[in-house]
């Protein structure tokens, strides 16, 4: 289970530093210059498999939170449903932390 502190500190600084990407098809795009993702609970079908699968062919990891899309929304201050966020900056420590 992921620290929900952690987290919510992590998503400050990255919408805070611009280096993030949203949108599943926008991260799918962009995963080669991420460092991590962070996914809504997954959803039965194609798109949190594609996701994970390109993941690990790209050697990022992805955090599946155990929150909706639009909480995931809400925690980097948008209005609307966010079903992944990737991050192109993120601390070594950070990281660890998530992973635990």
């Amino acid at each position: 289970m992921v620290d929900q502190q952690i987290l919510g500190r992590v998503l400050k600084e990255a919408v805070k530093s611009g280096k993030y990407t949203l949108g599943t098809r926008e991260v799918l795009a962009e995963l080669k210059s991420s460092k991590v993702v962070i996914a809504a609970a997954p959803r039965p079908g194609a798109e949190g498999e594609v996701l994970k699968k390109e993941a690990e062919k790209n050697h990022v990891p992805v955090i599946w939170i155990e929150k909706n899309s639009a909480a995931l929304g809400r925690l980097v201050g948008r209005s609307h449903k966010v079903s992944a966020i990737a991050l192109r900056s993120i601390s070594d420590q950070d990281l660890r932390q998530l992973q635990a």
